[in-house]
């Protein structure tokens, strides 16, 4: 059976707010409006409860799933736009939107959780209507979100008061396993009938959008595998491919060490604590470890930095201050865990020859943050950009 896609709530707040300004500009909000996704998708979403006076326009998307069990689903994503004369668009979110209250995630602390790829397509598609030198403020509300947010995980990342405006693509995927297992399997399949020997696995679209911007890869080499590691580790091996490249960011990758190769957050809990014990780890063996070069790098930290590191709500937070403090080359250590981990799901678990294995993480902007000895070693030959 073929499931149903829906659009996001980033989608939702892209056509009211898009809805709204036409009415502002014209005197009448459509009954519907056409818009842009990230992907090429164009939507035509129906508008309702429209709202319209001299100085702003008023109206709302409901949300639509599809056959994605979202606990979103059928809720209204409202938007109020208002003359501003600034020739500036401003973004803010009102009722039911979350706001950020810890580091670590794509919006600052103080801000409403809308999400950079929203509100690039937010502002997008209002310039469409009123052009680049007219501004707006924009509002974007949801007034069933404050309770729909308890149900997410939301509140353990520190996002306050409402649910997040997120969609990187603007369209909800069907999340059926099998159909979409099978819908993964195919780029799999891709690969090893074009002859590759090396893939690379990736959770999602920040792991092939950084592999392809760094490295002269071929777009079919890098496969996107989501939640299911431990089943497309299993249909990599199967398929004979000589190495196997695993990329992406920490936050997933992580949660490998703790056993979970289904990475959902619905069944694997962030992977925080996981960084906090090799950090600590590596604390308590000792003041230096050799870097590159043989350089000695001190590896002490303080008791404040290591109470700071565990407050981070987010693995990316966490990220973020190891930067800070100069001691992100932990992440290199990550890296080797994990390949490490790789390595015995394929010699315990899986009856298939010994295969190359090499990781390498990368933080929410797409840079290396940590990379495995063999996986430099096959970077070191591999073209980069």
């Amino acid at each position: 059976m073929t499931l149903r896609s829906g659009y996001t709530t980033g989608s939702c707040a892209t056509a009211a707010a898009k809805a709204a300004a036409i009415g502002l500009s014209t005197g009448n909000i459509p009954d519907e409006v056409e818009i842009d996704t990230p992907i090429g998708t164009k939507l035509r979403l129906k508008i309702y409860h429209k709202q319209l006076s001299a100085d702003e326009a008023a109206c709302a998307v409901q949300k639509d799933a599809g056959d994605d069990p979202d606990v979103t689903n059928g809720c209204f994503v409202h938007a109020k736009v208002e003359r501003n004369f600034t020739q500036t668009i401003k973004i803010d979110g009102g009722e039911g939107v979350g706001r950020v209250t810890k580091p670590g995630l794509q919006v600052p602390v103080g801000h409403a959780a809308i999400n950079p790829v929203p509100r690039r397509m937010i502002e997008g598609a209002v310039k469409e209507v009123i052009g680049n030198g007219c501004g707006l403020k924009i509002v974007i509300s949801v007034p069933d979100g404050k309770a729909l947010g308890e149900k997410t995980f939301n509140p353990k990342l520190g996002i306050i008061g409402g649910i997040s405006i997120i969609g990187t693509t603007g369209i909800v995927r069907p999340m059926s396993e099998d159909a979409f297992k099978t819908s993964l399997l195919c780029g799999l399949d891709i690969a090893q009938g074009i002859g590759y020997e090396t893939v690379v696995l990736v959770p999602g679209s920040l792991g092939e959008r950084s592999m392809l911007n760094l490295l002269d890869v071929p777009k079919d080499q890098v496969i996107q595998i989501s939640n299911f590691v431990g089943f497309m580790f299993t249909a990599a091996g199967q398929r004979n491919f000589k190495r196997i490249i695993l990329a992406g960011h920490p936050g997933k990758l992580a949660k490998l060490l703790r056993g979970d190769f289904q990475t959902h957050s619905a069944v694997s809990k962030p992977a925080n604590d996981i960084l906090i014990d090799i950090i600590e780890q590596q604390v308590q063996n000792g003041g230096q470890r050799s870097g590159v070069g043989g350089q000695k790098i001190e590896t002490r930290l303080p008791d404040a930095i290591l109470n700071h590191l565990k407050e981070v709500s987010t693995v990316e937070g966490i990220v973020e201050l190891l930067r800070e403090y100069k001691y992100l080359s932990i992440m290199n250590e990550v890296a080797e865990k994990v390949e490490t981990k790789v390595l015995e799901f394929y010699r315990d678990k899986q009856p298939f020859p010994a295969l190359e294995v090499g990781v390498i993480l990368f933080d929410m902007k797409g840079s290396i943050i940590g990379i495995s000895n063999s996986a430099q070693k096959w970077l070191n030959v591999t073209k980069t950009k």
